[in-house]
């Protein structure tokens, strides 16, 4: 099977706009990156909503009616970094 090469011209200034929107992109990319990964792996409470970007309220109520994973020793609750990421993707449309 042959390969077979497509070359575009953009004009300059449709090149400097895509190359301006990719690194936009990358750079908002990296960011959010960076702050979740500036999030311990095991949060309180504060810190989950924090992470999530939700009010204490909008969480609670998400306590009530999903099952967000707790984990729960000797009455202190944590909520995994890793299992926040993993319920919200399981809620993804």
């Amino acid at each position: 099977m042959d390969d077979m090469a497509v070359n575009v011209q953009l004009p300059p200034e449709l090149q400097q706009a895509t190359q301006h929107m990719v690194k936009a992109a990358l750079d908002q990319a990296i960011d959010q990156a960076l702050q979740k990964a500036s999030f311990p792996p095991y949060m309180t409470q504060q810190e989950a909503c924090k992470y999530l970007h939700v009010a204490p309220s909008t969480f609670n109520q998400w306590l009530k009616k999903y099952k967000v994973p707790v984990i729960r020793i000797e009455g202190v609750k944590r909520y995994a970094r890793s299992s926040l990421d993993k319920f919200m993707k399981t809620l993804e449309e």
